[in-house]
């Protein structure tokens, strides 16, 4: 797929992997929406570094909070009147045992990678099937796949992100697409700089929207197995 004028909304994209991967996107000449929660500075930084390539929108957005996530949809509607590729990307870990993780260390994790993922997918869906064509890239983690101490809420919520693309992929219609990536330890603020650079994970996110990989609607993508291609 050619990636010229179209429409990407990446959550989560003021920093780490989300930041690269909007830089990709502007790269391609994709229209990019850059999508901050509470850090508008970081936002704007990422804003300055793809306008010099595309069209670009900045929102802010609580993925936490349904309102929130209905007023980001209509103001990319209200913009650039189609959403073709959306990708869930805003994510939060918690480095601690379970049983020292508070209730609200719980609920954000929660809300932020799996349920506030799965409400954003339900509201952008239907523009995606009046256009009868979309791309959804789900960022789940190596820990969706593999469990580890001291972030075993994270890890639910990853391997719930799994769960729900393959069960979706097996409901949308043919012309809506859902990949989920599977990033190792990636050098960004939640791992305290340890790991890949996020660089690397957002041109493989740039290659599934390409749908250059062979992969079938809802499949996996581990990225240390593409990181060459």
């Amino acid at each position: 797929m050619n990636l010229k004028d179209k429409i990407v909304l990446i959550t989560g994209s003021s920093q780490g992997i989300g930041k690269e991967t909007a830089i990709q996107f502007a790269k391609e000449r994709a229209k990019v929406i850059i999508i901050y929660n509470t850090n508008k500075k970081k936002g704007e930084e990422t804003l300055k570094e793809c306008k010099k390539l595309t069209d670009c929108l900045i929102i802010q957005l609580n993925i936490t909070d349904l309102n929130s996530i209905k007023d980001c949809v209509e103001k990319v509607i209200d913009k650039f009147g189609a959403i073709d590729i959306l990708i869930n990307n805003a994510g939060v870990v918690v480095w601690k045992n379970f049983a020292e993780q508070s209730e609200k260390e719980i609920e954000n994790q929660i809300d932020t990678n799996l349920t506030g993922l799965i409400k954003m997918t339900r509201a952008v869906l239907p523009y995606m099937k009046g256009q009868n064509e979309g791309i959804i890239i789900n960022i789940s983690s190596m820990a969706g796949k593999e469990a580890y101490e001291e972030i075993t809420v994270y890890c639910a919520t990853k391997f719930g992100v799994r769960g729900f693309t393959q069960s979706l992929a097996k409901e949308l219609p043919k012309g809506i697409r859902v990949y989920c990536i599977n990033p190792g330890m990636t050098a960004t603020q939640m791992t305290n700089y340890q790991g890949m650079p996020p660089k690397k994970v957002a041109e493989v996110i740039v290659k599934i929207a390409k749908e250059v990989l062979g992969k079938k609607s809802g499949e996996d993508i581990d990225v240390e197995n593409y990181l060459k291609i």
